[in-house]
């Protein structure tokens, strides 16, 4: 539907070939939407969440300014279920994309490499992918962690 409208209908974005931005920006409009409604409706519900909750209720009470007490106390402590999902998006297209950004033939390469790879028992290649992915899972949950003791001044680790 966005090649036709916007593509053949409006004549605003080239609707095949590669080569300009113009070329990426249709399909990846087309890709992220998935991605942008769940974040959008996370958001969402974790902002309704918070905003009933009493530390709110008492900063409004106390005569803050609204967009105070919605940016400073409600937003950072509803982000913290969108950095989450976030952080798994972002990991899942990360492992499917290579220097070039071709992710379709990157995703259908590492999966036929570890199909061959059980079937001719070719264990080194398997734990080698197995092992790239878990580290790349780790790595970004790592960081998750680390954001979330900005986003949320309860949350304090040890030293």
């Amino acid at each position: 539907m966005l090649v036709l409208i916007f593509g053949v209908m409006l004549h605003l974005l080239p609707t095949s070939g590669r080569g300009t931005p113009l070329h990426v920006l249709l399909p990846g409009i087309t890709l992220g939407w998935f991605a942008v409604a769940g974040l959008m409706r996370l958001t969402r519900s974790s902002m309704l969440d918070v905003l009933g909750s009493e530390y709110v209720k008492l900063a409004r009470i106390k005569g803050l300014p609204e967009r105070r007490v919605i940016w400073r106390h409600a937003f950072k402590n509803a982000a913290l279920p969108v950095v989450t999902f976030a952080a798994l998006l972002f990991v899942g297209a990360a492992e499917r994309l290579d220097h070039r950004g071709d992710r379709v033939r990157l995703a259908r390469a590492r999966a036929l490499l570890v199909i061959e790879a059980v079937d001719s028992r070719d264990y080194p290649i398997v734990q080698t992918v197995v092992l790239f992915l878990s580290a790349m899972y780790i790595g970004v949950n790592l960081l998750v962690d680390i954001l979330y003791a900005y986003l949320n001044p309860k949350i304090r680790y040890s030293r």
